[in-house]
Formats: C-alpha cells, structure tokens, sequence
C-alpha cells in the first residue's frame, strides 16, 4: 500500500514535491491539500484527485482533523512555516519542511525542539544533498582523496534575471518580511558547507551591500512599471521576461516533429547560438518560471495584466526591496578549517561553483550547466575528473531525492536526519547576517 502525505501549500515547491506521487502512485498518495488560493488548490485536487471534503482553505482546517495520512508536506511562504509545522507533529505527522525552516533563529529551534519531542520525522529540504553532484563532492572529501580538507571556497551565482525576480520584485525582497538574504538564498548553500566540512563552525565575518538595485541607478527613460511605456534599455525588461515562457511554448508547439522540437528546445536555451538568429532571444528561458509564479492565468493578457497591476512589472529600480545583491562570508571551524561564501545576484548563468584544497590535492567543481569535479593531485600533478551531470536550470534531480527519500522515511524504510543538523545551517546564517549588520565577528 502506498504512504500517503497531505499537502499544505500548492504553489511551485508544493506542487513539485507533491509530483512525485503522479509519477510513482504505486508509493505516495496526496489525499489532502490546504491552500487559499482557490485556483492553485482545485489544480491540486484535480492533479491527485482529492474529493470535495478534504480540500482546504487553511492548514489549521486540515490539521484540525483527525490525522488523515502518514506525513505532512508543508510548502507554504517562508514566514508561515512555524504554525502548521508544529500543528502538524501534534497531530501525529512526520513533516516535510520547505527551506527555511523558520525567519528567526528561536522559531527554528521550536521547530527543532518540536520534531524531537514529537518522536516524528523533520525532513528540511535541504534538495542539494541529494543531487549526484554533491554526493560525489562529499565522497571524494570523505574518502580522503584531497586529504586533510583546509579550505572551502563556495560561490552561489545567481543569475541576473533571478535575482530580479525573487530578490528585488518577488517574495522575498524584503529581509524583515521574507528573510535576509542569506538565508533566504544561501541556506542550501551553508548546509552543503557543513556538510562537506563535518565539524562545527565557531566564528563567522560577514560583508555585503544592496549596491545595484537602487533608484539612482535607474536608466534614462526608466519608467514606474515596464508597462508605462518604459524607453530604456535594460535586461530587466518585465515584459520580456515574464513573456519569455508563452513565447518559448508556442514556438516549440509549431516547430513540427518530435527531433525538431527537441532540437529547438536545445537551441532555445543556448545563449550564444541565440546572439546569431535575430530576434531568438526572447525566447531563451524556462517554459513555466518565473512566469507561473506571478499569474495562475498564463495567457499572454493575463501575464500582461499581473504586470500592471501586481509587483513584477515594476522596474527593478524602483521597487521596495533591500536584500543585498552580494555578499561574502567567512567561516573558522574547527580544527582549523575555513570556509567562504560567495552569493552575487549578477552572473550571466545560474549554478554554483566549488574549491576545496587539502594536503593532498585540490578538488574544483561546477553545478550547473552540465559542469563535474575533478581532483588536481599535489604529488605526481595528476587530474581525475569526475563527469557528474548536474540539473542546470535549477535542482529538479534534488527536488526528486528529497522527496523520495521522505516517502522511504513514511514507508519505514529509513530514519531523517537529526533536527539539529538543518538547525547548525540556519544559525550559520543568522550569526552571518548579524555580522553584516554589525561590522563584527560573531561567535556561533
């Protein structure tokens, strides 16, 4: 019989982490959705076919019933994880955590504290754990192919139309109603840096600035919103960018044959082959985000309606945001080892880039883009390369580990992690933040 798991929140991370019971019915079932958005929350019912009486307007509705299945995927805007995540371990659920777990150092730790008592499982989606690519650089470290690790060098690149997007239009463009951008962005990232360095963390420094997306740096003929007749040239087009996603389907639907579309879905995402064909580049993105993120009606007058009206068609100078756009932090662990982040809103490509020197080599790293490892030996200058694909639009084959791996802890087959290791990341952030803010060194 297949565990089954009720879902709260049916936006983007819901709705994927909740596919994979589409894709495997024979393990998951949703028989349950919580979600305010009436159009989001009958697409889920329909998806999984949920009846009548078990689809909700609110989690507490939900989570006021008797227990209805085996765990809880929890999915919901950052700020409103702590509630249901709770209300969900009394009820009796194991829980699937959308990152991150909480705004504030003490509700994560509730959070925590809450799993343990509970005896339940806490399963954060921490996705990257579960892509080869990381599992592979944990093993080269964990095997000792560099020997004693001494150095971490890690760079989040988020690309430029990104960053505008979630950081300077979106959701979590203010740090006090969303979370600091170190956290909002980088908890993936600083749970990947404990994990490869497997001890605890004892000082952080931080430093970074909003320095970009400010008002004095607004283009001559900038306008309010891009739909006001903006005349400035400029990457961060709304229009163009928000269409991008109707455009590249509709022109895939004509292209004709299975090989043909395949070859113009390749082509379409090429960046520099797109530069050659006059007029292509407008279609270079993903099919669905950002664009489904802004308006459940994807036809090109609902899309240009949102931009009227809602946040993502104002210029991204004039928007009412304060996350940085760049950021560095250094951590001292024990034993010696140290670590950098790097997180800037302006690359050219989405991925994340990876340096960790040892007494016996240098292992270097790239995902994103198709990028692998390899390992440069310190004795004979010998190269081993590591050709491990990785996901490079996003953390799709994450996304799936994540989620499978709590369906084996609803089917029994193994145990979540401790809480308290999803918690050592999100106090690695929040001592980060505090030293940005501060101008000082901050012991965790």
């Amino acid at each position: 019989m297949a565990a089954t798991a009720v879902l709260i929140g049916a936006g983007d991370r819901g709705m994927i982490y909740a596919g994979f019971a589409l894709a495997h019915p024979e393990r998951l079932k949703v028989v349950a959705v919580a979600e305010p958005d009436p159009a989001r929350r009958e697409r889920a019912a329909r998806l999984h076919g949920i009846p009548p009486e078990r689809r909700y307007r609110d989690w507490a509705e939900l989570l006021a019933e008797p227990r209805l299945a085996d765990g809880c995927i929890v999915a919901t805007q950052d700020r409103l994880h702590v509630e249901p995540c709770l209300a969900a371990f009394e009820a009796g659920y194991h829980v699937l955590l959308e990152k991150p777990m909480a705004l504030s150092e003490p509700d994560c730790a509730r959070v925590a504290e809450a799993a343990r008592g509970s005896g339940r499982a806490l399963s954060v989606c921490h996705v990257l754990r579960h892509t080869a690519f990381w599992k592979a650089a944990k093993a080269v470290v964990d095997r000792g192919d560099i020997g004693e690790p001494y150095s971490i060098f890690h760079a989040e690149n988020v690309s430029y139309h990104h960053m505008a997007h979630s950081y300077v239009r979106g959701n979590w463009r203010d740090s006090a109603s969303a979370s600091p951008m170190i956290l909002a962005k980088c908890c993936h990232d600083l749970d990947l840096i404990a994990w490869l360095a497997g001890r605890r963390p004892l000082r952080v420094a931080s430093f970074g600035a909003l320095s970009h997306f400010r008002p004095e740096n607004a283009p001559p003929g900038a306008t309010p919103r891009c739909t006001d007749g903006c005349r400035a040239e400029c990457q961060y087009d709304a229009v163009d960018t928000y269409l991008r996603g109707r455009h590249m389907k509709l022109a895939l639907r004509k292209a004709g044959s299975a090989p043909v579309r395949a070859a113009m879905g390749l082509l379409l995402r090429a960046p520099g082959l797109c530069r050659l064909v006059p007029g292509l580049g407008r279609y270079v993105d993903w099919p669905e985000w950002p664009t489904s993120t802004i308006t459940t009606d994807l036809s090109e007058a609902g899309v240009m309606r949102a931009l009227r009206e809602g946040p993502y068609g104002r210029c991204v100078y004039a928007c009412d945001n304060d996350q940085v756009d760049h950021q560095e932090t250094i951590f001292d662990f024990e034993g010696g080892l140290t670590a950098t982040l790097r997180m800037q809103g302006h690359s050219h490509l989405e991925g994340r880039t990876l340096r960790i020197d040892g007494s016996r080599g240098t292992l270097l790293g790239t995902f994103g883009g198709g990028g692998g490892l390899e390992v440069h030996r310190h004795r004979d200058g010998r190269r081993a390369r590591y050709p491990v694909r990785s996901d490079a639009y996003g953390h799709a084959e994450g996304d799936r580990g994540m989620i499978e791996r709590f369906t084996e802890i609803l089917e029994g087959r193994t145990e979540a992690s401790p809480a308290d290791e999803a918690l050592m990341s999100h106090r690695m952030a929040f001592a980060a933040h505090e030293s940005r803010a501060g101008g000082r060194v901050v012991s965790l």
